[in-house]
């Protein structure tokens, strides 16, 4: 058997409860729609000889953007942090835009280099902006291999990096030795989001975890030199965000329903001043305002002389709350980003915007030092460096533009990549060329997996309804539907979870929920093998809490993630082979369960 490795992941805390038989899943395109039998396929020959669903209806003829990389920069689906992807979709007003998979989390730019820093899990990534490329990994504490980060902020000097952890402590590296400088506080301060003060010598972070567990959005002013932190409000206030004047003199706390202004020296509150809708994000502005972003959809000036909102100088971005704003070097410049993804470059003297594009699910912008772009997180895919948008008249996104992607794979042999959003994109790598391009029938996709040789994609979305596609042809090829998908996947978890694999040969599908794994002839569409919480054979509890899977090219055997183990499955004899516990949380921004073919125990 080959070589389990399971990367870390952290799955969102839910209180649900799961029921423990699988409920009949059935096919809402027709089980008896003269499907082909499962045939003796090898792993090498193209399984996509499957029968039309006679419900099948065109498709429209959507862009189909190229894909501009080398074959060599393309690995499968196990060695995503590797990966450097280059897309270049149609339209004049989209320019070509790179897509770092791996590289996540609320990341950090360096103030003078081309040097993007992201966090993931107990590890760092150091990534190239110029060439889009991965310079190195590392660990963060080598001495803590449970903590997880997802959050870095450079310093203003760039000597220092701060990394928050949902679940605490935060760190921070000192980059000219690489040791990890100490913070003193009688709570774990997580640092969700960091400020730095100009001096780089301080910061305030958001967010802190009490003893007792409380997860309490606070604000906490760090002093590296001295080593103390100290809390800037009372537990009872809900802190969003938090900022440093450009002088250093001030400290901007954006509350649930007010702003808030701190001096730096002796940390008393100068003033505080209600809002009526509640604010997303501050930025600090050149002339000593405040940028503030808001769930309302538009972005305005807070004065810090009056306390009150200006009435000239704001961004309305249409109903879309803010979910993240970032300054250009000490211009009075903006990228924006609001909650449906899409990217605004905003220019606060002229009032002029100008739009970039879409990035689906992202909720983290930065802007890259000398103006030369912006890089956008989402949740599944990792980064995107977009490059400055040239300058035009109209602001408004083409239909062309407006194409995003929130979840990338690749098939086992390297030669098809697929990309889905609203839309679905499968390009073959070698020549680069757009071979399909369709719209799932599924919404909010939660996992996608191209078949090994390519000639397939299978999608997972809302309620668990799972659609299989012909990447050759466009077609769908058959579609399940579990009634019961609400009750098996909780609408609390907003994270990936790695929930959908062919087998080696493409001939099976496997499916897991939260609570049971179901395998699929691709061809016939029969339920082959399923695994419930409850084992029929030996009435004990079996799966629960699924979190990601894989399977053995070799016996067939089936890897499941599960909270705080891994476990061997053999889906004949429906049995565990081996149990493996993990050390602590998992990581949910980069989850996975991999076997590796190449080394046997």
């Amino acid at each position: 058997m080959g070589l389990l490795l399971a990367f870390p992941f952290l799955y969102p805390l839910s209180r649900s409860f799961f029921r423990g038989d699988a409920s009949t899943v059935r096919p809402e395109w027709g089980a008896t729609s003269g499907l082909a039998r499962a045939q003796s396929t090898t792993a090498r020959q193209s399984v996509d000889q499957v029968a039309q669903s006679p419900s099948f209806d065109p498709q429209p003829d959507l862009p189909r953007p190229d894909l501009i990389v080398p074959s060599t920069e393309v690995s499968p689906a196990r060695a995503q942090e590797d990966w450097r992807l280059i897309l270049h979709a149609p339209g004049a007003q989209m320019e070509a835009f790179r897509l770092l998979v791996g590289a996540g989390g609320r990341l950090s730019v360096h103030p003078d280099k081309q040097v993007l820093v992201a966090p993931s899990g107990p590890n760092v990534q150091f990534w190239d902006l110029e060439g889009a490329s991965l310079i190195e990994t590392r660990r963060i504490d080598p001495s803590d291999d449970d903590t997880l980060f997802t959050s870095a902020r450079y310093s203003p000097d760039g000597r220092y990096i701060a990394f928050g952890s949902p679940y605490g402590p935060m760190k921070v590296l000192r980059l000219a030795d690489d040791v990890l400088v100490p913070i003193s506080t009688d709570r774990s301060i997580n640092g969700d989001r960091i400020a730095f003060h100009p001096d780089g010598q301080r910061f305030v972070a958001i967010g802190e975890r009490t003893p007792e567990g409380r997860n309490i959005p606070n604000a906490h002013w760090v002093d590296l030199q001295s080593g103390e932190a100290r809390p800037l409000v009372p537990d009872e206030v809900k802190v969003v965000d938090a900022v440093v004047s450009d002088d250093g003199k001030y400290i901007a706390i954006a509350e649930t329903q007010a702003i808030s202004i701190h001096d730096t020296a002796s940390l008393d509150q100068q003033m505080r001043s209600p809002l009526a809708e509640k604010p997303t994000y501050v930025v600090a502005s050149p002339d000593g305002n405040w940028i503030v972003g808001l769930t309302g959809g538009t972005v305005r000036t807070w004065s810090s002389e009056t306390g009150q909102f200006v009435q000239e100088a704001n961004l309305d971005t249409g109903l879309e709350p803010v979910m993240a704003i970032d300054r250009f070097d000490d211009s009075n410049r903006y990228c924006v980003l609001t909650s449906k993804g899409k990217i605004l470059i905003w220019d606060r003297d002229t009032g002029s915007t100008r739009f970039v594009g879409h990035h689906e699910s992202a909720y983290c912008i930065r802007a890259i030092p000398g103006e030369s772009g912006v890089v956008t997180v989402g949740f599944n895919n990792g980064s995107r460096l977009w490059p400055m948008p040239r300058p035009q008249t109209n602001s408004e996104p083409t239909a062309e533009s407006q194409l995003a992607w929130s979840l990338v794979t690749v098939s086992a042999d390297g030669s098809k990549m697929a990309a889905v959003g609203q839309y679905v994109h499968v390009w073959n790598v070698s020549d680069g060329k757009c071979l399909t391009a369709f719209e799932p029938r599924t919404r909010h996709i939660k996992d996608v997996c191209l078949s090994p040789d390519g000639s397939l994609i299978a999608l997972v979305g809302q309620e668990l309804k799972t659609e299989v596609w012909s990447v050759t042809q466009g077609h769908p090829v058959a579609d399940y539907f579990d009634p019961d998908g609400e009750n098996r996947w909780p609408g609390t978890i907003d994270r990936r979870s790695n929930c959908v694999r062919f087998s080696e040969d493409g001939r099976q599908l496997m499916v897991a929920e939260q609570d049971a794994l179901r395998s699929y002839d691709v061809h016939s569409r029969q339920r082959l093998t399923e695994l419930a919480k409850v084992s029929r054979k030996a009435g004990t509890v079996l799966i629960s809490m699924i979190q990601a899977m894989d399977t053995d090219s070799q016996s067939g055997r089936i890897a499941l993630a599960h909270t705080g183990r891994i476990v061997v499955w053999d889906p004949d004899d429906e049995r565990a082979l081996k149990t493996v516990e993990t050390r602590g949380p998992l990581d949910a921004e980069h989850p996975g369960v991999f076997f590796l073919t190449t080394v046997n125990e």
